[in-house]
């Protein structure tokens, strides 16, 4: 439409430019007529001489006007030749201006597609009062006018396209991080839906596991039952069993105390024949190694023969060939090992009772040790 409005403008420049030219020709043709018919005239009468005279000054002048009005038309069309250069110049700036105009119009259309529907409503507005004002243009001036609007317009279209282009690139920039967050949520999320795979795989073994324990549980369960069962038969029989062994024990005399059974002989022998005597036994000489044996020895018969003796390589030994580290000894004792005092016995010296050394071949009640696990 704007090129429309120019060659419009154009047409009309040249039509007024050759519109006085035709006047002042057909005038000159009147002129050249009247003068034909004055002087044909003027032939039929006797002052032919006269009006000769005046039409030479008439043509004279008609060749005076006919200088100016040619002077005139070549002013005119100088004037024409100018306005045609400037409307050519303006025609070219007019394109460019209509190129330019065309690329931000391209340029707004891509950057539309990627930016907020707003500025395009705002690019449209301005492109629909640039085509406003290039249809209002209807002279030179207006042109000139009109073109620096164009030129600031531009300007501006330049300036808002160099922030749509920033605002673009910050929004490109935008994406590829969200892209590079999205690509990590995926990454994520596989790993994810393997972690949940695997733990189906993890919950199927240890259902399965499960199992397998539940059934071994039960069939522990029923083997614990089973072992139950034969211990409390294995209790009830070794219970019979200890009632027995303690009633034989009982009837031939011996005593239980804290896990061991003790024989005391109602004969006198020396020590070495009450050694023997428990050896038969199945027992030996009882060996005080604690405090409570000590205090049961105590509530035994006086002069009482235990297993203690005394050899010269290893001073006093007990039965098991264990050396004394305990002793109850009474006060004074032991006094006879140069006299052969090589046994111990249990005896009572006033309200005192402890141990004393003695001869080995004396004669005297002894006390015999079974040491049992009931």
């Amino acid at each position: 439409m704007k090129l429309v409005h120019l060659k419009k403008f154009a047409r009309d420049v040249k039509k007024n430019s050759y519109r006085p030219a035709a006047v002042c020709l057909g005038f000159l043709c009147l002129l050249l007529v009247a003068g034909l018919i004055t002087r044909t005239y003027l032939c039929d009468h006797s002052e032919w001489g006269t009006e000769m005279a005046l039409l030479q000054t008439s043509n004279n002048n008609q060749s005076k006007e006919i200088d100016q009005l040619q002077t005139s038309n070549t002013d005119l069309i100088r004037e024409k030749n100018q306005l045609e250069t400037r409307c050519n110049k303006l025609t070219r700036e007019r394109d460019q201006l209509q190129t330019s105009y065309s690329n931000l119009v391209e340029e707004k259309d891509q950057l539309q597609t990627s930016y907020r529907p707003t500025r395009y409503n705002n690019l449209v507005e301005e492109k629909d009062q640039l085509q406003t004002s290039f249809n209002n243009l209807t002279s030179y001036n207006n042109l000139e006018e009109e073109k620096d609007q164009l030129q600031t317009s531009y300007n501006n279209l330049v300036e808002e396209k160099d922030q749509l282009q920033t605002r673009y690139n910050n929004l490109v920039k935008d994406k590829d991080q969200l892209q590079t967050s999205y690509n990590n949520l995926v990454e994520e999320k596989d790993h994810y839906n393997n972690l949940v795979e695997e733990k189906d795989q993890l919950q199927t073994s240890y259902n399965n596991l499960k199992d397998q324990l539940q059934t071994s549980y039960n069939n522990l369960v029923e083997e614990k039952d089973q072992l139950q069962t034969s211990y409390n038969n294995l209790v009830e029989e070794y219970n019979n069993l200890t009632r027995r062994y303690l009633y034989d024990h009982f009837q031939k005399g011996w005593v239980h105390f804290n896990h061991s059974f003790y024989y005391i002989s109602s004969v006198k022998k020396n020590w070495n024949e009450s050694r023997n005597d428990c050896l038969q036994r199945g027992a030996d000489l009882v060996i005080i190694d604690s405090e409570e044996k000590q205090s049961f020895t105590e509530r035994l018969p006086d002069r009482i023969w235990i297993g203690l003796k005394y050899n010269e390589s290893t001073e006093w030994k007990w039965v098991d060939e264990t050396l004394l580290t305990q002793r109850y000894w009474l006060h004074g004792e032991p006094n006879g090992v140069e006299k052969d005092e090589h046994c111990v016995e249990i005896k009572r010296n006033n309200d005192d009772k402890g141990w004393n050394d003695a001869p080995c071949t004396v004669t005297k009640t002894w006390i015999c040790e079974k040491k049992v696990a009931l």
